[in-house]
């Protein structure tokens, strides 16, 4: 097992594709609403199994031996500039909200070191997912796309732009 980081029951390391499992099954409300409105309504397991297996770098949180998070890289081209970002939760996450960021942050510099820019998009009912993002540093830019008949709001993390935001 290939741990980044280890202290008061707090564990962050490399993804195995059993993790996805384990979050499906303890995964919050709202990204569980999340991925039904952008995914059709699709089994939650075998679509965090589609993200692991096209992610570069996948990183699974867990704290008191439950599934907080996890966090994937996904580059449009195998040696491109840019790459999808991406992150869901667990129900645990709630009762870690400084570690939780703090390991965010280092995990977001570290892909900014590989990538130039990263992305995606969140549900524009999410609130808590765009204050996340924004307290990051990441900018929406006012373009969206429309699934399940739900807004999903376009944010970038630019290298440039976040040393400033941080």
């Amino acid at each position: 097992m290939d741990i980044l980081y280890q202290q008061n029951n707090l564990v962050l390391r490399s993804a195995r594709l059993a993790d996805c499992a384990l979050l499906a099954a303890e995964m919050r409300r709202l990204d569980r609403e999340e991925l039904a409105a952008s995914c059709g309504g699709a089994d939650v397991r075998k679509l965090l199994e589609s993200f692991y297996r096209v992610s570069v770098k996948c990183v699974f949180l867990q704290y008191k031996n439950h599934p907080a998070a996890l966090f994937g890289l996904a580059p449009e081209v195998w040696l491109g500039r840019r790459a999808c970002v991406w992150l869901l939760t667990g129900k645990s996450v709630e009762q870690i909200p400084k570690s939780f960021f703090r390991a965010a942050r280092r995990l977001l510099k570290n892909a900014l070191n590989e990538y130039e820019e990263l992305y995606n998009f969140v549900d524009e009912r999410y609130l808590a997912a765009r204050r996340f993002v924004e307290r990051l540093g990441g900018v929406f830019d006012g373009s969206f796309v429309t699934a399940g008949g739900v807004k999903f709001l376009r944010f970038t993390f630019r290298r440039k732009e976040y040393g400033r935001n941080c």
